[in-house]
């Protein structure tokens, strides 16, 4: 197993929702190549990229949303090398030139078939110049870029499809205890860079919990919480994990878990310019990823070093579950693969051990399982908030209670077995589930 490419590919800073953010790219890349801006834009998306940037806030548009203006913002003022940062430096002035572009109708899109669930293609034209670039396999991946017919790019590695790298084939085969001692092996400088990404998500998530961004669910849940504070509880304050010296961080830990982790996607799903350090390809995964255990690592007055080996268990676990699933997929990931890694390293954390922190993530599942993804938007934050608490639910229920000693339905206590169950369940049961939605979505609900 590849590590360092696993979490140099997985665990990365992302501005806004990553949907929109890969058709953003695939713009920024093909306006590179015309002498001027465009006066057309056609998006060919995959359905899950259609239904995840539908409706959700794009970073620095004042509010607004969709795949269609993401294009137009980043064709007249992106960076494609920023990657999944490439509107990073809009202003008020480009986004009222992209909501022109758009209200004239000159931004199109349609869903296409027989694409990797990961793929954007757009299309720019302008008299003399037609220029397509494909970003698809992973949403910073540029795989082509055509100008009038004539292909100027074409990535190196031979990813296509929904075909997995080297390292996600690694994680596809991997048995638990596999994961929990590559999380054991992680270098310091990649611990930094873990405890760099809980700081970037912790400081998002307190924008939520001090203003009442979009659906203003963690703002409004942390307002009972107001009254108590984990993050001044120093190591000597600490008791056991699953308290701290704090009212707040005893019994109600479980719910400043879910506050805080709503409270952070409640920012990012309202289109904030703040980056979030996101895990599998999400920011949202990130999220629910990341901030449990960077909490309970603060309650419990953990050192920097567990932390950092917490959270690359948390990642690992994330990455394994999506390694079945699907990059993108009709139940929410979130809840079935952050949750499950955020479970694991809430265990490690408190000093649990393998085989309890593989019972937490069969707990989240048979809790979780069956959570749909209806596309990025406000009530992201209420499915992320779910999974963080059932992620701390999961994770006493493993150190404290009897566990499962066999199948429970389709969920194993073997990690293996149920990551096959889930992903049957994902691409054959609830293949019908995405294809509603998007008829849905494609309608508008009535």
């Amino acid at each position: 197993m590849d590590i360092a490419a696993f979490f140099a590919a997985e665990v990365k800073p992302a501005l806004g929702c990553t949907e929109p953010g890969a058709v953003a790219l695939a713009a920024a890349t093909a306006a590179r190549h015309l002498p001027a801006p465009p006066e057309r834009i056609h998006l060919r998306l995959s359905a899950n990229i259609y239904k995840n940037g539908q409706s959700v806030g794009i970073p620095g548009a004042q509010g607004l949303r969709g795949n269609m203006l993401a294009s137009a913002l980043g064709a007249l003022a992106g960076d494609a090398d920023m990657g999944l940062q490439a509107l990073a430096a809009v202003t008020a002035d480009d986004v009222a030139a992209a909501r022109a572009l758009t209200e004239r109708g000159a931004v199109t899109q349609e869903i296409v078939q027989d694409v990797p669930t990961v793929y954007a293609e757009a299309e720019l034209y302008r008299p003399g110049h037609l220029v397509v670039a494909v970003v698809a396999g992973r949403h910073d991946r540029v795989a082509e870029v055509r100008h009038n017919g004539q292909v100027v790019y074409r990535a190196e590695d031979a990813l296509g499809g929904d075909s997995l790298p080297p390292y996600m084939a690694d994680l596809q085969r991997a048995a638990f205890d596999d994961l929990w001692n590559w999380a054991e092996g992680i270098d310091a400088d990649l611990a930094r860079d873990l405890l760099r990404g809980a700081e970037m998500n912790l400081a998002v998530a307190e924008q939520g919990l001090t203003s009442p961004w979009g659906l203003a669910v963690g703002h409004t849940l942390g307002m009972a919480l107001r009254g108590g504070d984990c993050r001044n509880a120093s190591s000597s304050d600490a008791r056991a994990p699953g308290s701290c010296a704090h009212d707040a961080c005893g019994p109600d830990i479980s719910a400043r878990v879910k506050a805080t982790t709503a409270a952070a996607a409640d920012v990012r799903m309202a289109g904030a310019n703040q980056p979030v350090m996101s895990s599998a390809g999400s920011g949202n995964h990130g999220l629910t990823a990341i901030i449990p255990p960077a909490l309970a690592a603060r309650a419990w007055g953990r050192s920097d070093a567990e932390l950092a080996r917490a959270l690359a268990l948390s990642h690992l676990v994330t990455g394994a579950v999506k390694a079945r699933t699907g990059r993108l997929t009709p139940l929410c990931g979130c809840a079935v693969a952050a949750g499950a890694g955020a479970a694991a390293a809430l265990v490690r954390l408190a000093d649990g051990t393998p085989a309890q922190a593989e019972q937490a993530v069969a707990l989240v599942f048979s809790s979780v399982m069956g959570m749909i993804c209806d596309g990025a938007k406000g009530g992201c934050a209420l499915k992320v908030g779910t999974a963080a608490a059932e992620a701390w639910s999961a994770a006493q229920l493993a150190l404290h209670g009897p566990g499962m000693n066999g199948a429970e339905g389709i969920v194993s206590p073997d990690f293996r077995a149920s990551l096959r169950s889930l992903g049957e369940v994902s691409s054959l049961g609830f293949a019908a589930v995405d294809v509603a939605i998007i008829r849905l979505l494609e309608r508008g609900v009535q």
